[in-house]
């Protein structure tokens, strides 16, 4: 099989993708565009069509006051146990968020602000039934100008919430990246 790249055409950066049976399904940065978190649907990783939006109410995407190159970017979807969910930084105004879905061709639920700093949210659902959030900060101590870290922290996916001790599982990194 040949396909041509780009896959989908036109402004998708920060890709993040997960499989339910034979179906693929990917969400892109937004940045600071309205609706926010493209959807897109595919059953062979090369054919895609965009199904909807993430945040498609004003109540669910607030870009007041967002500068160019701002906004939503690096969502990261999962899918476990019948329910899909995505996961996001806010921008800023209120941390990171969580949407989640048991159709995505139908619709997504408000964001589920869930706080915590940094960018590049990312969901684990580890074999044992446990959840975990993951996402890249400054350190509390910072050893040098622009130096990140990835930590962690459990999430309880039925409430939606972060629970428990935070972890920095790896500190170093500088923010030319």
């Amino acid at each position: 099989m040949y396909f041509t790249n780009p896959i989908i055409k036109g402004f998708h950066p920060d890709p993040s993708t997960c499989r339910r049976g034979d179906d693929y399904f990917l969400v892109t940065s937004s940045m600071e565009y309205y609706p926010g978190i493209p959807v897109f649907h595919s059953k062979d990783l090369v054919n895609w069509k965009q199904i909807g939006h993430v945040l498609n109410t004003p109540s669910a995407l607030n870009l007041d006051g967002v500068k160019p190159s701002g906004g939503i970017m690096a969502p990261t979807i999962r899918y476990y146990d019948g329910v899909f969910y995505v996961a996001c930084m806010g921008n800023g105004k209120k941390g990171h968020f969580v949407c989640k879905t048991d159709n995505p061709f139908k619709g997504w639920s408000e964001p589920y602000h869930i706080g915590g700093v940094g960018i590049d949210s990312s969901l684990f659902f580890d074999d044992d039934g446990k959840a975990w959030f993951q996402a890249n900060r400054p350190p509390k101590e910072e050893r040098y100008l622009g130096e990140r870290e990835i930590w962690l922290q459990e999430f309880d996916y039925h409430k939606l919430e972060l629970t428990g001790e935070i972890y920095s599982l790896w500190s170093g990194m500088g923010d030319e990246y």
